[in-house]
């Protein structure tokens, strides 16, 4: 009996979390009039409108907005991972206060939210520096943003999960500090670095609010940002809107669902233990 309530709360919990998702991807194949006087039906009175998707997908030019998603996206995840995973494997190893200090640092910037510094950052790359619409700016901040996070997770990892004897033993056979980190430490990284790379990449993909600031230039700009054309000033188009939204969201969603599972590996892998 205790199981059946278990799963009958569970898939509660299910409907609630999935029903605006449902919501957008029905009304997606729906008439305007329809989405706005019945949203709820699940069947337009015309059949499904599958010509919402070719509309939106020309309107919105979706090729060019989904080539800058994916060169900004997998550009910042390279590099991040990259330079975090550099980053924690010195933080660790080495006993430095500096590096006790830094990484504090790391940590407490975490708690800091991007609107809190939006205002001051753009104004020292837009009026002082003028490199905005620029998409290697984005990919920068991207970084910059989302250091914090990688490297308190590789930290963990690196602390509790590969052995220094290791690296001693590479060190006898007369490996340098770098060789150790690409030939030893890297390869024992995966775990985390597999699932780093879905988090990061969830939230860079989905972003609206950094690339919409700093990519003004329509030919630059990304999926998210592309959706506004459908909202206008005295008019929505909520059809199109809604069936970009969900091509905006499925090639996140695929790469979700055949990775999901390092996500929890990783990070009970990465956990420090005392």
């Amino acid at each position: 009996m205790t199981r059946k309530i278990k799963t009958s709360f569970a898939f509660l919990l299910f409907l609630i979390y999935m029903a605006p998702f449902l919501l957008v991807l029905v009304n997606s194949l729906k008439q305007k009039v329809n989405i706005i006087k019945t949203p709820l039906k699940l069947v337009d009175d015309l059949g499904l409108q599958i010509s919402n998707y070719a509309n939106a997908f020309k309107k919105m030019g979706y090729l060019q907005a989904f080539g800058n998603s994916l060169i900004i996206t997998g550009f910042s995840i390279l590099l991040l991972i990259f330079c975090s995973s550099m980053c924690a494997y010195i933080l660790v190893r080495r006993n430095y206060k500096a590096c006790k200090i830094s990484y504090f640092l790391l940590i407490s910037y975490m708690v800091v939210p991007f609107q809190v510094i939006m205002i001051p950052v753009l104004a020292i790359y837009g009026d002082s520096l003028h490199v905005l619409n620029n998409r290697l700016i984005l990919i920068i901040m991207n970084i910059a943003y989302g250091t914090g996070f990688a490297t308190f997770l590789m930290y963990g990892f690196i602390k509790s999960g590969i052995p220094l004897a290791l690296e001693e033993a590479a060190v006898i056979d007369g490996a340098g500090t770098f060789r150790i980190y690409l030939t030893i430490v890297l390869p024992l990284l995966k775990p985390i670095l597999a699932t780093d790379m879905i988090l990061q990449t969830l939230g860079i993909w989905n972003d609206y609010l950094l690339p919409s600031l700093v990519l003004g230039k329509q030919a630059l700009q990304t999926l998210p940002i592309r959706i506004r054309a459908f909202n206008g000033t005295f008019t929505s188009d909520y059809g199109l809107m809604m069936a970009a939204l969900i091509m905006c969201v499925t090639p996140i969603i695929v790469v979700f669902i055949f990775m999901q599972k390092y996500i929890v590996g990783g990070i009970v892998s990465g956990a420090v233990k005392e």
